[in-house]
């Protein structure tokens, strides 16, 4: 049994900066990578599409971030035309983009996570029945001859848009036809990909049938689900760089229970290392992959800074966050009015303070709304306006305009 101690003070500053370097350069927010777009985004596993319009869109956010010279063009190539990402629900059942070559993975290892009072897999389930499979093969044939259609697109050559528009907008649940549910099936079972986001503030989707792109039904794949899960909880552990149950369960929606006996798997095969110390009250695990890093002289503060979106990955639980990196924020994500969108900024390895800004994409400006920097040596550091600088110019800005 391991003698349980807690991190010694003399060393608590080295440790947690290796650490914080460990999960930095894990996250690919050390230093911008040069890989490319499927790799980084396998590594960080997966980004959460977001469409919240305040600046560019959180996926977008979050490579800037991490690749080198990344321009939003470059996602959008990758997603919708080469398909070497792709759109599905992941994560909580969240939407992420995750690389092709681990999509079936992905559905196999989320499909049982519950939220909303079910799981994907228990939602198809419950509204299957041979009216809707009769839906569905209609509906897909109906889509066969087209390569890429918005919903509104879709029904306006079924000649069905008026009750698309009861039933949506007017939610007048007597014209919820089996092809209108049939059509969210497909949606949810990755039968119909997104394969292009129109312009405009919430980048309508536009779908197409999986077998027009290549993509092979992910539910014949033998993938077994505990294994499934199991390797996708090694890829979190990985992305993290170190990590507890509570933190992956938090992050990625499966219960903390079920993955426990996963850590304990991992450990026993010394793929994961348990840390000797608690940090707090908690024993942490580390990747081996991270072992040596973690092992070395924390490396000088290279000083880069990073303009962190609320939804990226690394900010998610804020209870992990803060006991990394002394940091936490808050923000209403459904406020209706005076909603702040905070980018927190990162400063080698240290989250300084957080930025509330918008792009107002009529004027081209880009607006400074809140500059909140808890460190008084640092309101006028040159790298924080140099990254305010950049993200502008990311987002084709004519100016900065300060309104704070």
């Amino acid at each position: 049994m391991m003698n349980q101690q807690v991190m010694p003070v003399s060393h608590a500053t080295d440790g947690i900066n290796a650490m914080r370097n460990v999960i930095l350069d894990s996250q690919h927010l050390l230093k911008k990578s040069t890989d490319s777009i499927e790799d980084i985004v396998s590594d960080i596993c997966g980004l959460q599409y977001d469409p919240y319009p305040a600046i560019h869109l959180n996926q977008y956010i979050m490579l800037w971030n991490r690749k080198k010279n990344f321009t939003p063009q470059e996602l959008d190539i990758a997603a919708y035309q080469d398909f070497k990402v792709v759109e599905t629900w992941a994560f909580k059942r969240n939407m992420f983009l995750i690389p092709k070559d681990e999509y079936a993975l992905y559905k196999h290892a989320t499909k049982g996570i519950v939220r909303w009072g079910s799981s994907d897999e228990s939602w198809l389930a419950a509204g299957d029945s041979p009216e809707i499979q009769a839906a569905e093969k209609q509906l897909k044939e109906s889509l066969i001859k087209f390569d890429g259609l918005t919903a509104n697109q879709i029904w306006e050559n079924l000649n069905l848009a008026y009750e698309w528009d009861q039933y949506r907008r007017e939610h007048d649940q007597s014209y919820n036809l089996p092809v209108f549910r049939a059509f969210y099936r497909l949606v949810r079972r990755g039968d119909l990909l997104t394969c292009g986001r129109n312009p405009g503030t919430f980048r309508e989707p536009v779908y197409i049938l999986k077998e027009k792109v290549g993509f092979s039904d992910w539910t014949n794949d033998s993938i077994d689900e505990k294994q499934a899960i199991k390797r996708i909880v090694e890829k979190l552990i990985a992305s993290f760089g170190v990590t507890d149950p509570v933190h992956i369960a938090h992050i990625s929606g499966f219960k903390t229970a079920d993955i426990l006996p996963i850590f304990e798997a991992l450990a026993s095969e010394r793929k994961i290392i348990q840390l000797p110390y608690k940090i707090g009250r908690k024993y942490y695990y580390v990747h081996s992959s991270k072992m040596q890093m973690l092992n070395e002289k924390t490396a000088e503060d290279c000083g880069e800074v990073r303009l962190i979106s609320p939804m990226d990955t690394i900010v998610r639980d804020k209870a992990w966050l803060a006991t990394f990196f002394d940091y936490s924020f808050s923000f209403e994500y459904f406020k209706k009015k005076g909603m702040k969108w905070p980018l927190s900024i990162l400063v080698g390895n240290q989250f300084v303070g957080y930025l509330d800004c918008k792009m107002d994409w009529r004027t081209r400006k880009f607006i400074i709304k809140e500059r909140n920097i808890f460190n008084p040596d640092l309101h006028a550091d040159k790298g924080i306006d140099a990254a305010i600088e950049e993200l502008a110019a990311f987002h084709d800005a004519k100016e900065i305009v300060q309104s704070v």
